[in-house]
């Protein structure tokens, strides 16, 4: 079965003295791990894809980046707090409020 949305979460790691210093690594698996919860509890498994990547291009100082597809969106510094705004926003089709 083909997804609604895809949401990819970055979860990279980057050493300390690296010079991007990205949040990424320390925000990334628990947003995953919050959003395949959710997705899980919300039946809609087969419905939505959480995916755990490597760096998107974005290192926010904060939180972790995100990508939802088909949407063409990319979020920054989103925590896991957000989970449910994520998967929500995921969901919800273009254009609709």
């Amino acid at each position: 079965m083909r997804p609604l949305a895809h949401v990819l979460v970055c979860t990279n790691a980057r050493r300390p003295d690296d010079p991007l210093r990205s949040a990424c690594g320390a925000a990334g698996p628990a947003l995953y791990s919050a959003l395949k919860r959710l997705v899980t509890e919300g039946g809609v498994t087969g419905r939505v894809w959480i995916t755990a990547t490597g760096c998107q291009g974005q290192c926010p100082r904060a939180g972790c980046a995100v990508a939802l597809y088909p949407k063409n969106e990319h979020l920054i510094d989103a925590t896991e707090t957000e989970a449910r705004e994520i998967l929500r926003a995921a969901l919800t089709p273009r254009g609709a409020p």
